[in-house]
């Protein structure tokens, strides 16, 4: 564990003291209290919480540089004063509040590459859009399809297609219960079929073809998610990561966000 009068030589506490950061890592990580404390950040925009995720990140980083330190501290302070993004993005269909869902949580890049620079730069590259957008509902699509299908995205959005070629029934769906719910049952409804809801999402092209066929992110080279993937675990294969990245990556170019 670093020592907190290390702490409090490093640029991280320089630069930041008297701030959200500071406040909170002192508080939770430390188990202490400073006397002048800050227990709200002013930001207003993914992009605004995204850049400062970023910067925390690096100047978390440079901590590495204390004798003994590991990359569990490191994490443990990241993980205190990380803020998800995905809340501060909203999209409204027909009066319905929709928020983002992110795709790769940075739990899932600390877990694959330790806290290191690649973990960073991941995050930097591949949060720095919102893409998917669901009703924001307890329990609803953005919630439940980790603990349904691993978090995959194509086999929800198999699930979606399902669901519309069963006449807007849920009983073959297996996010049916967040299916059911109240919101998400509207958001679902007020879409003609599942080619209106991909082009609403705008991931045609990406995660979707032109056929409204979902691509399956574990096969890649444009294969067809005909079935659910059999593992439902959150563990992802290499494959599957890459092919989601890949994914990523069209959209923005098909979006021309990059």
């Amino acid at each position: 564990m670093i020592k907190f009068k290390d702490f409090l030589n490093t640029e991280l506490y320089k630069n930041n003291k008297d701030t959200y950061v500071v406040d909170k890592i002192v508080k939770y990580y430390f188990k202490k209290e400073l006397p002048t404390k800050v227990h709200s950040v002013s930001l207003k925009s993914y992009e605004e919480v995204h850049q400062w995720n970023v910067r925390n990140l690096k100047e978390i980083f440079a901590l590495k540089s204390i004798p003994g330190v590991t990359d569990e501290d490191l994490w443990a302070m990241a993980f205190i004063v990380y803020i998800d993004p995905d809340a501060y993005s909203v999209k409204k269909h027909k009066d319905i509040e929709c928020t983002a869902d992110g795709l790769i949580s940075i739990k899932r890049l600390y877990k694959k590459y330790g806290f290191e620079k690649s973990m960073i730069d991941e995050y930097e590259k591949y949060r720095k859009y919102p893409i998917f957008h669901f009703p924001k509902e307890k329990n609803g699509i953005n919630m439940s399809r980790a603990s349904v299908f691993g978090d995959r995205i194509d086999s929800t959005l198999l699930d979606l297609k399902v669901y519309y070629e069963n006449g807007k029934k849920v009983e073959k769906c297996r996010l049916q219960n967040a299916f059911n719910l109240e919101k998400t049952s509207a958001f679902l409804n007020s879409f003609a079929d599942f080619s209106e809801l991909v082009d609403w999402l705008g991931i045609r092209g990406s995660f979707v073809n032109e056929n409204s066929e979902v691509f399956d992110l574990e096969k890649g080279e444009d294969s067809i998610l005909t079935d659910y993937h059999s593992e439902i675990d959150w563990q992802w294969s290499d494959s599957y990561f890459e092919h989601v990245k890949s994914a990523i990556n069209r959209f923005e170019l098909l979006s021309k966000l990059s």
